[in-house]
């Protein structure tokens, strides 16, 4: 049951003007096109917060209900799949990964190690050339191994962290191995239905109508192009498309010893692994993953979730088990690669992380009053 809290503190409300504040910033002051966040204090009503528009004829306000793309968030969605599917044994964690598939990589890789970020394959989009990427291109997962494993075997698999989408494009493959079916239909069939998700899609699927819209210019696509449809070439490594109610509701569930489908937060954080002193994908500094959860303390304390990017969809869920607290957010943009410096300081996801997580746990102080 949800309540919402009564005789809201006059340190309450501040917090939530304040963030805002922030979100009215961010289109305002920095020139994003649209940003949508929602806060969640277990037990109570959902806090949504709004700014800018759905496209660039800023005719339609975004709102709470609009779909966005994911990003890297399908992460711990196909994680949370891949243990499902060892729990009913259909493939083993611990088994190498070419038991399954006819993939010329290491043999020593095991699924364990794709679903952990600790395979050491190369890394598909650091291959990929930004000032002639055209999201639009249909783009075959194998085409994707293709651009990584020139690279080679960087790091012995399991002994550290290091980004790899690679390695989630392969445990699409893996998924879509064991079931015989694609990879989104099991997606769906095992995790988002019996969590009762009717508005995310991972392997294509989603309705366009009902997404805010990113855009993105390059060499290759002579100005600005819509990419609201255009990010199925990423597959199992960031293809999914969601909502807030959703995404709080995914990651929310981790937190609840009655989820549908099991799958708890100690599940897919029992095992970490972290970062080499120099990692080879630069964001993988300062961070300890799972099974498709980071460890970060953007509010300083303890928090696991997963930031997205897609270039023009921007977005993070975060969760603090112990305070009872679930943050979601997306901003969407129009952006030209190569992104220059200002392009990424218009993003401040630090700041951003950390207020919607702050608001949060000043609504959990009025609850515990």
């Amino acid at each position: 049951m949800t309540r919402q809290l009564v005789a809201e503190s006059l340190l309450a409300q501040d917090a939530l003007a304040r963030f805002q504040s922030l979100v009215d910033e961010l289109v305002n002051v920095l020139g994003n096109l649209a940003v949508v966040a929602a806060i969640e204090v277990h037990g109570c009503e959902r806090r949504y917060f709004t700014a800018g528009h759905v496209d660039l004829g800023r005719l339609e306000a975004a709102r709470p209900d609009h779909l966005f793309q994911i990003g890297s968030q399908s992460k711990t969605v196909v994680a949370m799949t891949v243990l499902l599917l060892h729990r009913a044994r259909l493939l083993n964690l611990d088994t190498r990964v070419r038991h399954y598939l006819d993939l010329p990589i290491d043999d020593r890789i095991t699924v364990r190690h794709l679903i952990m970020n600790t395979c050491g394959l190369g890394e598909t989009t650091l291959a990929m050339l930004p000032a002639r990427l055209d999201p639009r291109l249909k783009v075959a997962p194998r085409d994707l191994l293709a651009l990584a494993l020139p690279q080679g075997q960087l790091f012995e698999p399991g002994s550290r962290f290091d980004y790899c989408n690679t390695g989630w494009v392969i445990a699409a493959l893996l998924i879509e191995a064991v079931c015989t079916a694609p990879y989104g239909q099991v997606v769906r069939e095992r995790t988002c239905e019996p969590l009762g998700l009717t508005n995310t899609f991972l392997g294509g699927g989603a309705p366009k109508d009902q997404m805010i819209r990113g855009y993105l210019a390059s060499a290759a696509t002579s100005g600005l192009v819509d990419i609201a449809n255009c990010h199925e070439w990423a597959y199992g490594a960031g293809d999914g498309v969601s909502s807030l109610d959703d995404m709080l509701q995914i990651f929310g569930s981790l937190c609840r010893l009655d989820s549908a489908i099991g799958v708890t937060l100690g599940d897919l954080t029992g095992m970490t692994a972290k970062p080499a002193q120099s990692p080879y994908f630069p964001l993988s500094v300062g961070t300890e993953y799972g099974f498709g959860l980071e460890r970060r303390a953007w509010a300083g304390s303890e928090v696991w979730g997963h930031p997205g990017s897609t270039s023009s969809y921007l977005s993070g869920t975060w969760i603090d088990a112990n305070r009872g607290v679930t943050v979601s957010t997306c901003v969407t943009r129009a952006v030209t690669l190569p992104a220059t410096e200002d392009a990424e300081l218009r993003y401040p996801r630090e700041r951003l992380f950390a207020m919607a997580l702050n608001t949060a746990y000043t609504l959990a102080l009025d609850l515990a009053r």
